[in-house]
């Protein structure tokens, strides 16, 4: 499946930042600072996908989210698949995580630390495909990993080349409290819509505000909640 990614139903291959611009509005400002994981897991069910991360137990309320833990993940049915949003986390970089959910499937990870970091990965049979940072979307790991170049070019990931001096002072780094959208936020819309064009299943704000169990996942991680992003 390399050569050529298979879409899913209702023609989501058409995604583009514009499909998740709802995500950079002020609603969800709380979600971005606390940093988030989405992972978009085709030919995949709930059940299954559950029982791979070992997940058993729901919490009853979600505890509140500070960096470092707890973390917190809905599992939503799709038609094509499941959808899981971590928030808090950033599990969906993590490869194991990513090699686990798609055995079998196909699954897209977009992960946003706290610290606005994001992550991308995208993996096939077990397998990492192709896996970036938004601020180098050019230099990508894994097997295949210039598979998925051609939906980058197409989505317009911004460069952050220009921007690399200003880094250095911290008076010039992103606000990340601020809910007006941004490179990185835009970057981050973009990075999602190349998990839909991937997977064939889309996170709408419906979905989202679906009441559904919910999970911690801290276990996932090293000893304290806390792990090094491994894309």
């Amino acid at each position: 499946m390399d050569e050529q990614i298979k879409k899913g139903p209702d023609m989501p291959g058409e995604a583009t930042a514009d499909s998740y611009a709802w995500i950079t509005h002020e609603r969800y400002a709380g979600l971005r600072i606390s940093g988030f994981s989405v992972i978009f897991v085709r030919d995949r069910d709930s059940a299954s996908l559950l029982g791979a991360l070992d997940l058993r137990t729901p919490v009853d309320v979600a505890s509140m989210l500070t960096p470092g833990g707890p973390f917190i993940a809905s599992v939503h049915a799709h038609p094509a698949g499941t959808i899981t949003v971590e928030r808090g986390g950033y599990m969906g970089a993590l490869h194991p995580i990513m090699e686990s959910l798609s055995t079998g499937a196909a699954a897209a990870g977009v992960s946003r630390t706290f610290e606005t970091d994001v992550y991308f990965a995208y993996a096939e049979n077990g397998e990492v495909i192709s896996a970036f940072t938004i601020d180098d979307p050019a230099t990508r790991r894994g097997r295949s990993p210039d598979t998925i170049a051609a939906h980058i070019a197409d989505l317009g990931f911004p460069t952050f080349d220009d921007d690399l001096e200003e880094d250095e002072n911290e008076d010039e780094e992103e606000d990340i409290y601020a809910a007006t959208p941004g490179k990185r936020q835009l970057a981050l819309c973009c990075a999602l819509a190349l998990a839909t064009r991937l997977t064939g299943l889309r996170l709408t704000e419906d979905l989202l505000a679906t009441q559904v169990p919910r999970y911690p996942t801290s276990s996932l991680y090293s000893a304290g909640g806390v792990a090094t992003p491994a894309i």
